[in-house]
């Protein structure tokens, strides 16, 4: 192959150009296998250029998972992408320009030759994109998977479009000149015995620039102005990319949490609880606020801004927000993430999860976090069970098959035993093999994802204590206070209220029963009453783990992100109408949830377990009245327990009167139930639309 003439080429030689360009290099010496990289970028590059064998949907599925072959050089290979992408819209000579040497610097410390190649498979990236979008090539689109997958949707909906075919032509003519440079310069890289002359080196800064420029225009044509409808398009990876640009903290090893808020509206709660969980997990967190307006920040924002970092203390920050946030990606927050994730823009933050890749993978996953621990949610449970029980049954086949044969070969018995130590070594081996392409996949996705929200559902079968107040590590002192008891199956009420008469009696009479019957019956007040706290503490009525705001928020809040996920995950799994409604731990949640509603004002309630196992959950008045009446059913303590005991006599009183029972739901959740039965009198509840403002403070902070 030959070097086509440089000195033909339009290479603007000025100083000044020049010399910028030449202060993007500072070279260490690094070098890579250009060829296996070169040779990928090319395959790509062939399928949209039509130069190529037959596109099949295999070969384009592929071209998504191109990552994955970058192991040592992602991380530069992306962020080429995500300048690329950054600036797509840019329209003058001189954003393209400053487009071209923020590429050039991202790869500063790469030979020109090398910058090349890593530019090329930057652009595959997004131009594999762009082929997966090109309808024309999808042959047997709906078995696409993945990402294609959901590029293929986006076409049958008329979000994309095709290139004009002479659009088409310039695009193959472009990159056809630039992957023939690059190949040219490749080869002549690993020739020691030759050394191309002065000119041709001189040229290299130059043409590297020019073929950064050409790609930028062409990820330009084909990305921006063809496939994504300007008003429609989701636009995901250039969003979501562009974000990232302007990120210090991005790792290639390390999935990242986007936490995004209306303005400054998060909690010190919720500001909180996020600094402990990024001292217990793995991911970055990284906070975006987004104003509800264009204009620039004024000085009460800023003074707003300064006050609510201070206290996120554990977490990153997007330098500069409001200069750093492209339009579009804001557009893309409040038309598309936040009503995907059923929210309003100026709700609840949200928390998106992305993975290695830059790909969102969950779009909200603060109700997971809020339900399980992180150490839990990172744990891996995924492995080759050992097949200790194959080898008794090969013994067992190859000793009855080999019945006799001692008398014709008497060493049979040691041929056996070598035999299957040969196996049972085999097996192993094939085990672990499995076991470390297993850590290999997982250490390059995240855990925060649906399908392990998923997964962890799948673990959790019934309503318990373990799940209801487990122990997280300085997150839930409910869990530390009952583990012991749980172990030694303790009886113990969990138990709330507004009413200090009623918290009087039923704790008054919880001893006394349990006196009367030498059974030592925990009481712990979980309740979100303030005022009734602090004179439980005072007089020691009980144990009252939640001693302040922050537990009190946390406690019933996990309540609440468990309860929706909990409705998700049944929804994802396509659970029956019938099934949905007789989930224990669904309607175990409401129960509580409607107990200590903000708009409940019940005088109390209480939950009864043994050990970890619930036995009975119910309203204060009919739970108290089961102790007064405890002569009536003593006797049937001693065949049943008293657990069983108390619940049957529970179930036999009937209620002439309750107090009113609140159950709130969110207006955007996907499945709100037309009809909800009160739990209490099994009347349809009445449904209403109520305004809450709780003037700056949680909802779920203290009641007074």
């Amino acid at each position: 192959m030959t070097l086509p003439s440089l000195s033909s080429q339009p290479i603007d030689e000025s100083s000044i150009l020049r010399e910028q360009v030449l202060s993007t290099d500072n070279h260490d010496g690094r070098h890579f296998n250009t060829n296996f990289i070169l040779s990928d970028a090319e395959k790509i590059l062939r399928l949209g250029m039509g130069t190529t064998e037959e596109v099949t949907v295999e070969k384009l599925n592929q071209v998504v998972e191109l990552n994955n072959i970058y192991e040592q050089l992602s991380y530069h290979i992306r962020q080429v992408s995500i300048e690329i992408v950054s600036d797509l819209n840019a329209k003058t000579a001189n954003q393209q320009h400053s487009t071209t040497i923020g590429v050039l610097r991202k790869l500063c410390w790469y030979s020109w030759e090398d910058k090349m190649v890593l530019m090329l498979a930057g652009f595959s990236i997004i131009y594999g994109e762009y082929i997966l979008l090109d309808s024309r090539l999808c042959k047997g689109g709906s078995k696409l998977g993945g990402l294609a997958k959901k590029l293929e949707s986006l076409t049958q909906n008329n979000l994309a479009e095709t290139l004009p075919s002479y659009t088409q032509k310039v695009i193959v003519d472009c990159l056809s000149y630039v992957l023939e440079l690059t190949k040219c310069v490749v080869e002549l890289k690993p020739c020691p015995y030759y050394s191309p002359p002065p000119s041709v080196i001189l040229a290299l800064p130059m043409a590297t620039y020019w073929i950064a420029t050409t790609l930028i225009n062409v990820s330009a044509a084909c990305v921006c102005g063809a496939h994504f409808n300007k008003e429609k398009g989701r636009g995901i990876f250039s969003n979501i990319a562009a974000c990232m640009e302007g990120l210090n903290y991005w790792r290639n090893d390390q999935s990242v949490l986007l936490l995004i808020t209306s303005g400054f509206d998060i909690s010190n709660e919720q500001i909180d609880f996020l600094n402990w969980f990024f001292d217990n997990s793995s991911p970055y967190i990284i906070w975006i606020p987004i104003m509800s307006y264009n204009a620039a920040w004024t000085t009460e924002d800023e003074h707003h801004f300064e006050k609510v970092k201070e206290r996120m203390y554990n977490l990153r920050l997007l330098n500069d927000p409001q200069k750093r946030l492209l339009p579009q990606f804001i557009r893309f927050v409040k038309k598309e993430l936040f009503p995907k994730c059923k929210m309003r823009w100026g709700e609840d933050a949200i928390l998106v999860s992305i993975d290695l890749k830059g790909r969102i993978v969950h779009l909200n996953v603060v109700h997971m976090i809020l339900t399980w621990a992180p150490h839990y949610i990172q744990k891996n449970t995924i492995g080759v069970q050992r097949l200790y029980n194959i080898i008794p049954w090969v013994t067992k086949e190859v000793k009855e098959g080999t019945s006799g044969v001692n008398r014709v070969v008497p060493e049979i018995d040691e041929m056996i035993n070598d035999f299957l130590s040969e196996i049972g070594g085999k097996i192993n081996a094939w085990a672990d093999l499995v076991d470390r392409r297993i850590r290999k996949v997982l250490a390059q996705s995240t855990p925060y994802h649906n399908d392990r929200e998923k997964d962890l559902w799948q673990q959790e079968t019934t309503w318990s204590l373990h799940l209801l107040a487990p122990k997280f590590e300085s997150y839930q002192p409910i869990g530390e206070l009952i583990i012991d008891w749980i172990q030694e199956e303790k009886y113990i009420f969990l138990y709330g209220g507004n009413d200090m008469k009623w918290v009087q009696e039923f704790t008054s009479k919880v001893r006394e029963v349990g006196s009367k019957t030498q059974l030592n019956i925990e009481l712990v007040y979980v309740g979100r009453n303030k005022k009734i706290r602090g004179i439980i503490d005072k007089k020691r009525m009980s144990h009252s783990p939640l001693h302040n705001s922050a537990s009190v928020w946390w406690f019933w809040t996990r309540l609440r992100s468990m309860f929706l996920s909990r409705i998700h995950y049944l929804d994802v799994t396509n659970c029956p109408v019938k099934d949905y409604n007789n989930d224990e731990i669904l309607q175990g949640l409401k129960k509580l949830l409607a107990y200590e509603s903000t708009n409940t004002t019940i005088e109390g309630w209480a939950l009864l377990s043994k050990g970890a196992k619930v036995i009975v959950c119910g309203h204060g008045t009919k739970m108290l009245r089961v102790m007064n009446e405890y002569q009536i059913w003593k006797e049937n303590i001693a065949p049943k327990g008293f657990g069983q005991a108390f619940k049957d006599h529970h179930e036999m009183i009937f209620m002439n009167r309750h107090s009113c029972c609140t159950l709130e739901y969110p207006i955007k959740l996907d499945k709100i139930p037309e009809n909800e039965t009160c739990h209490e009198c099994s009347r349809s509840m009445h449904k209403f639309l109520t305004f809450t403002c709780c003037h700056g403070h949680d909802v779920d902070s203290d009641k007074d």
